[in-house]
């Protein structure tokens, strides 16, 4: 499968969503990021937009490959797609996360117009709603974005959700599946460390980060199965 993350507004968490929503699902799938500057990869690594013609090139040598499109280059992107007649054609699914904030939900509404437009069918866009607060009810806090997505039959499952979860930004570099540290006893490694309160701290944190990484990766999962069934 074949992956585009997309969305004009910067800030909705594309990124997040290709490391530990899709390419762990997609058996650790290469990704591909589309930025000048982008926490995925460097100015060495990165592909720039109006280079787009480079990623066209490569996905086929992958069966799975999630390409993250950083906001200052979507435009560009979107540029060489339309010069290329059915290159969309190349993705599998465009997902697109959304957060709350009302600019980012105009945004997203405008990027799901412009695939519309570009002749992308609807069953292949994936909206996701990311950085939702615990409790929220989806149909009311995006209530704007459903409304104008309706007349492009674009109908998002509302339980394609990720909640505001404070272990992403702990993560690093970690996947979430190696923040899980399934091989450990942390009770017995605390016991171990009697006497040693900084050693039982760090101990106590890494413990803690494994619980959140259990809830998080309970909810990607679901989140996955929302968008591709």
């Amino acid at each position: 499968m074949k992956v585009a993350v997309v969305n004009y507004s910067g800030n909705v968490g594309k990124t997040t969503v290709a490391r530990h929503l899709l390419s762990p699902r997609m058996g650790n799938c290469p990704i591909l990021f589309v930025e000048s500057i982008n926490e995925g990869g460097n100015a060495q690594t990165n592909i720039k937009g109006r280079d787009f013609k480079e990623v066209l090139r490569e996905i086929p040598a992958h069966d799975d490959v999630v390409v993250d499109v950083g906001s200052s280059n979507i435009e560009q992107v979107f540029a060489q797609l339309k010069k290329m007649h059915d290159a969309h054609e190349d993705f599998d699914a465009f997902v697109i996360p959304t957060v709350p904030a009302a600019k980012q939900q105009a945004d997203t509404a405008k990027i799901v117009e412009a695939l519309y437009e570009m002749g992308v069918d609807s069953a292949r866009i994936k909206v996701l709603f990311n950085q939702v607060e615990d409790g929220d009810d989806v149909t009311k806090v995006f209530g704007a974005l459903l409304e104008a997505l309706a007349p492009l039959d674009v109908t998002p499952d509302s339980e394609a959700v990720i909640h505001q979860n404070e272990l992403f930004p702990m993560l690093g570099q970690r996947s979430v599946d190696e923040a899980l540290c399934l091989d450990r006893d942390f009770k017995a490694e605390i016991a171990a460390a009697a006497g040693n309160p900084a050693r039982q701290k760090e101990i106590a944190e890494a413990r803690i980060v494994s619980r959140l990484a259990k809830g998080a990766k309970a909810e990607l999962d679901v989140a996955f199965k929302k968008l591709f069934g």
